[in-house]
């Protein structure tokens, strides 16, 4: 091979591997998704029949993903009746000064839902100061749980949410958060982190939302995810079933170091619970 030709190869291999970073960089971690999903009832819990749960996690509002980013995530719910709007952990990267944005992006997702809004703590909030991304959080009325539960309202029924802590940092104690419900009432577990959920089934929920891994992030055809958080290497994305509860993992609506993504773009995700014996399912 020439000099020239082997140059000119060269050439378009640098500019192809150029564009190719260039979107997993630029592009593909702005594109976010709406996913819906399905999530079977227990046996006594009808009247629940047709809630709808809109579900955003990982915002990792900060140097990689602004509040303007968020707001296009959430603007795919716009015209989806919601209920009640569940957040799961990792609202800000780097520093809590973030935490402002965040909120502000998130804010009329919780004031269009008539049952307001419920958190749970990631990793990464907890080490920021997580006194400054609660108080924001507070400021649009969402309710911030740790190792509690708290009851809404629906249809004349009543819906346990039940927040455990982060386990990565935090003080995750699910007996504590499971204590107070009261007996036949149905619980869903909100909980940053999905490798414990064997925990949040054995004490009687019957779903669990999580969030932690972004999906990998990047992940490679026949391969999957290059790389998992610790406490998120059982299950990285999607839906599963942990003794007989469903478990749903969003990939996350932001980005963190390194700030690609690939084959999991980023989601808000729309939750609606249904009574009529269907299997959990991604719809």
């Amino acid at each position: 091979m020439n000099r020239r030709l082997f140059a000119a190869i060269a050439g378009i291999g640098t500019v192809a591997a150029g564009l190719a970073y260039w979107r997993l960089r630029h592009v593909y971690p702005y594109e976010p998704v709406l996913e819906h999903v399905v999530f079977p009832l227990p046996v006594g819990a009808e009247k629940l029949h047709g809630m709808r749960i809109a579900f955003v996690t990982d915002t990792h509002t900060g140097p990689f993903t602004s509040g303007e980013d968020i707001s296009r995530g959430v603007a795919l719910l716009d015209g989806q009746h919601v209920d009640l709007v569940l957040l799961g952990g990792d609202y800000v990267s780097e520093s809590n000064i973030y935490a402002t944005s965040m909120a502000d992006a998130l804010a009329p997702l919780v004031a269009g839902a008539p049952l307001g809004g419920i958190a749970v703590m990631g990793n990464h909030d907890l080490p920021l100061g997580v006194d400054r991304v609660r108080a924001e959080l507070e400021r649009i009325g969402v309710l911030v749980l740790r190792n509690e539960s708290h009851m809404v309202n629906f249809n004349g029924a009543q819906l346990a949410i039940v927040g455990i802590d982060d386990t990565v940092v935090g003080h995750a104690n699910p007996v504590r958060a499971f204590a107070n419900i009261p007996e036949q009432t149905p619980a869903l577990a909100l909980w940053h982190e999905a490798d414990f959920a064997e925990e949040a089934a054995r004490l009687g929920a019957f779903a669990q939302l999580s969030g932690h891994t972004h999906g990998g992030q990047v992940r490679l055809p026949l391969i999957g995810s290059i790389w998992l958080p610790p406490d998120g290497r059982k299950r990285d994305l999607g839906l599963y079933e942990v003794e007989n509860m469903p478990v749903y993992i969003s990939r996350g609506l932001g980005v963190y170091r390194p700030p690609l993504r690939l084959l999991a773009p980023p989601e808000v995700t729309l939750i609606t619970l249904r009574s009529d014996r269907s299997a959990a399912a991604i719809v």
